[in-house]
């Protein structure tokens, strides 16, 4: 075969080069993981109208249930056990300009990418970032109205040194306090005497993360009934159904239970695709790395905390109209050839019972 010249080689790169500049810029990240993100959202739903998120739950006992003869007298007892549950609508937004007299001179043979384009993928990049740290956020007092009502505060920190039951009474503000200051989550004020059903369930693993901790997860999988996949996830890939349960933990965390699963391993030999390629299973239920969870939150979830999540009970409403709407362009103040594009979220987490709907385990 005859040697290519260098005229010939020259024609090839530039006849190429057009295809290669117009590609999109690559895009960098703030995490390296959204697993959690892509999870609870792919769960939404959407309603219509309210001030806020309101639905109900039965927390109570009218006693009227009970062993009897056949000529005893029925117990009539009318009680309202339902209790309003509440959470506030909060609004994540971003923006995107551009000129539009750049965007003409880099369009038609010139381009070398779609800017409005690239300026989209990145708005909702950062929108992303943005929600991702509320879904383990919680407000920092009574009067932030920004902050969601994300994960901890659902699933909050209970009774120090419990090897595990339903403590998690009260939420606990962002406040930098060890542990933040309580408040009464969704409205409703639970304690170990009233409405102890509300209680979210809670254990302290106290840093020990050896079999102690598969334990502890073991009794918390059990007693709030999170089961693995009946059938295939290729059959129901959703964020509800089949895998309708996760765990959620950082870095630290997963890497004592991968080498603990290693460990107790009671094959020949040592198999580190086995252990290491994947994220670890605990009685079916997989365990997913959170980037967010790898800083230490004392007010809110502690150090190296697991989530449990039952997606079916715990998921976003998001205001209809307002799932990532992107509004029209405008032109901005004083810049008559600058136009910007919102984008805005109006959303909120909702949890139809705390009970069951997920926990916590953590150190304090």
């Amino acid at each position: 075969m005859d040697a290519v010249l260098i005229d010939q080689a020259t024609d090839i790169l530039n006849g190429t080069l057009p295809q290669l500049v117009k590609r999109k810029p690559f895009m960098t990240y703030v995490y390296t993981n959204y697993g959690l993100l892509n999870d609870i959202f792919n769960g939404r739903v959407k309603v219509g109208g309210g001030d806020e998120v309101k639905w109900f739950v039965s927390l109570g006992d009218e006693n009227n249930a009970r062993h009897r003869g056949n000529w005893d007298e029925d117990t009539h007892n009318v009680l309202n056990v339902q209790h309003a549950v509440k959470a506030p609508w909060v609004r994540a937004s971003t923006n995107l300009s551009y000129n539009m007299i750049e965007q003409d001179m880099n369009s038609g043979a010139a381009a070398i990418y779609d800017v409005i384009d690239s300026k989209y993928d990145n708005c909702l990049r950062e929108l992303s970032d943005e929600m991702y740290k509320g879904i383990v956020g919680a407000p920092t007092s009574s009067t932030d109205k920004y902050n969601p009502q994300g994960l901890p505060c659902w699933f909050s920190i209970g009774t120090n040194g419990s090897t595990g039951g339903w403590t998690g009474y009260s939420a606990h503000y962002n406040d930098g306090s060890t542990p933040g200051d309580t408040y009464d989550i969704g409205g409703i004020a639970s304690s170990a005497s009233s409405n102890a059903r509300w209680g979210s369930y809670y254990a302290d693993h106290d840093g020990d993360l050896d079999e102690s901790l598969l334990s502890i997860l073991d009794t918390a999988l059990r007693k709030l009934n999170f089961e693995g996949p009946m059938h295939p996830r290729a059959l129901d890939d959703t964020g509800r159904g089949a895998g309708k349960f996760s765990m959620y933990s950082n870095d630290n965390v997963i890497r004592n239970i991968n080498a603990l699963l290693a460990k107790s391993d009671d094959q020949a030999g040592f198999r580190i695709n086995s252990h290491y390629a994947n994220n670890p299973v605990i009685k079916g239920v997989e365990i997913k790395y959170v980037a967010p969870l790898d800083t230490a939150n004392v007010s809110t979830f502690g150090t190296d905390p697991i989530f449990g999540v039952n997606k079916d009970m715990f998921f976003p409403v998001m205001l209809n109209r307002w799932d990532f709407k992107i509004g029209k362009p405008r032109q901005r103040d004083n810049q008559a050839v600058v136009m910007t594009v919102d984008i805005d979220v109006v959303y909120a987490y909702k949890c139809l019972s705390r009970q069951f709907g997920g926990f916590l385990i953590n150190a304090q």
